[in-house]
């Protein structure tokens, strides 16, 4: 006689740092340069920052992918005032990143190696932020927007057990 056994898995992190390790797996993944992604997650933690995007561009500077991730810090706080300041995870998300953030990841990063892509990092302020005091502050400057290679399509996937992040892909269309 067969006996089937099932096993749960959860683990429960702090809101915030869990936040915190989506971007720095995407960062990690897409520069080099560390003190640049110390500076983004900065910003991260002290709610500047809204939205960090990964372009993958030709030689010509022409993007053909985006990745992106947003957080909603309004959601946000009313989670942390609500009391909802841990997070509990369950075995789908390796490591502590979640299974949306990982495939919207694996695809951007699977269109780059084939195109032969290089990435750049952008990233954008919560409305309200001073642009000029933010940027002195973190080290960055005004970067100019990114000229797409045709329109694009994508998708955009919400992240259910931390619903004030997004994360999504846009990919050049034909043309």
């Amino acid at each position: 006689m067969a006996i089937a056994r099932t096993a749960t898995y959860t683990k429960t992190y702090v809101r915030t740092e869990l936040i915190e390790m989506q971007i720095n797996r995407i960062l990690a993944r897409s520069t080099r340069d560390r003190d640049y992604a110390r500076r983004l997650l900065l910003g991260i933690e002290r709610r500047w920052i809204s939205e960090i995007s990964v372009y993958g561009l030709d030689e010509a500077g022409t993007c053909h992918a985006e990745l992106f991730v947003k957080v909603d810090w309004n959601r946000n706080t009313l989670h942390m005032s609500a009391g909802r300041d841990t997070v509990q995870v369950d075995a789908g998300w390796e490591d502590g990143i979640a299974t949306e953030v990982d495939l919207a990841l694996q695809k951007f990063e699977m269109v780059t190696r084939e195109l032969g892509l290089s990435k750049v990092v952008h990233s954008r302020y919560v409305p309200g932020v001073d642009r000029a005091m933010a940027n002195r502050e973190l080290g960055f400057r005004s970067a100019d927007p990114v000229q797409w290679r045709s329109g694009f399509y994508g998708t955009t996937m919400s992240v259910p057990e931390l619903d004030e992040v997004t994360v999504g892909i846009n990919l050049a269309g034909d043309g």
